[in-house]
């Protein structure tokens, strides 16, 4: 049996919403010290078959979190000393196998004026723009380590209407979708993906007002063909095979040594030690306790069972929603929450925070779904709440669908909140 079908019988096909409801979020400043490093912060991670090609998948990850469009005059983007890595486990242990890491260079070209942009800016070479951004794609296997891209344009920020006249910032974006051989790559800024009623965190109370309307984020999306990151590079006809199921988690990653000077700017010095890391929403945002939240985003989901794995056992949130809204969540058993560790290791993988996806041939896009993968569509909020609760009934934060639509092509995600409507 896939994770798509455990997971709809773990809901029992149920569709209502009960009257009493609460959400969770995803992982928007889940932990202490991400909460104060916005720029590494991973947001959300999504992984889903094509929908032009089956042989193709999706990978989009969010970072920098909850975006105010009117952000000037030094508009948010990636950050130039943080790597940003996609990590691929194609053999079930939990551990990397193959890696993206995608790293940011900053350049203005214009030092005399405090604007982003100076004019009208109607593509991505336009002399107007002031500030601009390139990037790096490496990819890595082993020991073996290739140069995907170098200079790789991000798009820009959504400044305003002056500053992209006539709706035009969209055509502009779009520049920034960049075909490399068979893989397509884009960086930029865009709406946050991930629905919610934030009005979890005043004692669980929400009535479903869609707190994440209207806000960006900063967005990495890569599609390139599934062989690039299954084992062996080859597609599995057996779907319930070990060697079906891909896990990802994204992550970033800073170096060990920042160097504050007076007159010169900062130095980064030292190898890299990871800041943040995500897979399934929230896990670390509402299984975690605080205690361990920062130790959980530097640990690697290989050592998940032994860090995490009595939270994932035994999970506070059912309790919390019994005694604050009353909501009749199950008694967790003597044994634990054994049906959520099970989420957790399709087919007999390891015990892992990954967001995994079964990449068995015969699957179309439309079997991709949470948790087999994830879709930029799917309701997490909801899906994961009634799994947590696990008394027969659905629950919900009465945000059922994204304040924008999302496109079908590159890059998937909607068009950026304006600075300037």
């Amino acid at each position: 049996m896939n994770t798509k079908t455990t997971i709809q019988t773990l809901l029992g096909g149920a569709a209502l919403l009960i009257g009493s409801t609460a959400a969770v979020a995803s992982s928007h400043r889940e932990a202490p010290a991400i909460a104060q490093d916005a720029c590494a912060d991973n947001t959300d991670v999504y992984m889903f078959l094509s929908p032009d090609n089956p042989d193709n998948i999706v990978v989009v990850a969010n970072y920098i979190p909850l975006l105010l469009p009117t952000s000037g005059p030094n508009f948010h983007s990636f950050c130039d000393n943080v790597a940003y890595d996609l990590n691929f486990d194609n053999d079930g242990d939990a551990q990397t196998d193959v890696r993206y890491r995608f790293t940011f260079n900053t350049a203005v070209q214009n030092g005399d004026t405090f604007l982003y942009n100076t004019g009208v800016v109607d593509s991505l070479t336009d002399p107007n723009l002031n500030v601009r951004q390139t990037y790096n794609v490496v990819r890595s296997e082993g020991y073996d380590r290739q140069s995907i891209a170098t200079g790789i344009q991000v798009a820009p920020w959504n400044v305003g209407s002056r500053s992209f006249p006539a709706n035009s910032y969209e055509s502009v974006a779009l520049g920034a979708v960049t075909p490399v051989d068979d893989m397509k790559f884009f960086a930029g800024p865009r709406d946050e993906s991930f629905f919610v009623d934030l009005h979890v965190f005043d004692l669980l109370g929400v009535g479903g007002a869609p707190t994440t309307d209207g806000v960006n984020v900063m967005s990495i999306v890569m599609e390139i063909p599934i062989t690039d990151v299954s084992k062996d590079g080859a597609r599995p006809a057996d779907a319930s095979s070990p060697d079906a199921i891909v896990g990802l988690y994204a992550s970033s990653a800073r170096k060990r040594k920042r160097i504050l000077r007076r007159h010169r700017p900062e130095r980064n010095r030292g190898r890299r030690v990871q800041v943040s890391r995500l897979a399934w929403p929230l896990v670390n945002e509402v299984l975690v306790p605080l205690k361990d939240k920062d130790k959980f985003n530097r640990s690697l989901p290989k050592d998940d069972l032994a860090n995490i794995g009595s939270y994932v056992l035994f999970p506070e949130l059912p309790g919390l929603l019994n005694a604050v809204l009353g909501a009749g969540c199950a008694d967790t058993p003597a044994e634990g929450r054994t049906d959520i560790a099970g989420l957790l290791s399709p087919n007999g993988t390891t015990i892992a925070d990954l967001l995994r996806i079964n990449i068995a041939q015969g699957q179309g896009a439309g079997d991709s779904g949470f948790p087999n993968g994830r879709t930029l569509a799917d309701d997490v909020t909801d899906t994961l709440l009634t799994v947590l609760c696990n008394n027969g009934g659905p629950l919900g934060d009465g945000v059922d669908a994204n304040d924008l639509a999302f496109s079908s092509a590159m890059p998937y995600l909607a068009s950026p909140h304006s600075g300037n409507p």
